[in-house]
């Protein structure tokens, strides 16, 4: 009579563990969402007010952490954040190119994570790498 019900037991806990489990991973990805939008929201107003100090969009990336072209040095953003889903600071940029064919800035960053989102934004499609 012990051994089935010690049976039926383990199964239960194995099923609610599978559950909280998948609860788990949601809540992790979930936060991790909220990250990457923190920081390409980051990015972007460092961008913006790169161009309105300069009429020019930085060439790259590390033009926003220390901008030493007025007598005070202005940082637009304190580091180069990573991506939270690759863990890397491996980021799509969106080059401006002249006429020439020449890049002259970067315009917009966006995340290389492939996947589906949780969260759904008005206007975006429906992977990490159209936020």
């Amino acid at each position: 009579m012990i051994y089935p019900l010690l049976l039926i037991a383990i199964l239960v806990m194995g099923v609610a563990s599978m559950g909280v489990a998948e609860l788990w991973r949601t809540q992790v990805k979930r936060e991790k969402e909220e990250e990457l939008l923190f920081r390409l929201t980051q990015f972007r107003v460092a961008i913006a007010q790169y161009r309105a100090a300069h009429n020019a969009y930085p060439r790259e990336l590390k033009d926003l952490l220390e901008d030493r072209a007025q007598f005070s040095v202005r940082r637009y953003l304190r580091r180069i954040y990573k991506d939270p889903f690759t863990g890397k600071d491996d980021w799509r940029l969106s080059l401006v190119i002249d006429k020439a064919g020449v890049v002259s800035g970067i315009s917009d960053v966006k995340s290389r994570a492939e996947g589906k989102p949780l969260k759904s934004i008005p206007g975006k499609k429906d992977t990490y790498q159209d936020w």
